[in-house]
């Protein structure tokens, strides 16, 4: 499902780590399981750079969704988000879709373990949870 996303916010999160909140004028994009992905259609000065992020948001809190990303070295699709998506500013997305999900997996308990950047499903699923 591709869809227009606008930028309603940036949050630095730590050095070389942001948040970006997006929102759509279609509301039942929102629709979504804590644990999946969006493909951002980055449109860079070569040209559309298609790249994957988590979506960090709880789908219990409607009508925006977020990814949290940090910048690498060298990194393309990172580094001309954090020069280029101010609030105002657009991409188009594909998404979200993804199977790892707790909706997946019902269990009466959950052990959450992750690194780096693998932190952003398991955000998106602790938030659904504690709402």
């Amino acid at each position: 499902r591709l869809q227009v996303l606008e930028v309603i916010g940036v949050s630095d999160e730590a050095p070389d780590v942001k948040t970006f909140t997006f929102r759509s004028d279609n509301q039942t994009w929102f629709r979504y399981k804590p644990g999946q992905f969006v493909t951002l259609e980055l449109p860079t000065a070569d040209g559309p750079l298609m790249r994957t992020y988590t979506l960090s948001s709880s789908p219990s809190r409607p009508f925006s969704i977020a990814v949290t990303v940090k910048a690498q070295a060298g990194s393309i699709g990172t580094r001309w988000m954090f020069d280029n998506l101010k609030p105002g500013a657009h991409v188009k997305a594909y998404g979200p879709v993804g199977d790892f999900s707790l909706h997946s997996h019902p269990a009466a308990k959950y052990l959450f373990i992750s690194a780096g950047s693998g932190v952003t499903p398991m955000m998106s699923m602790l938030r659904w949870l504690n709402d």
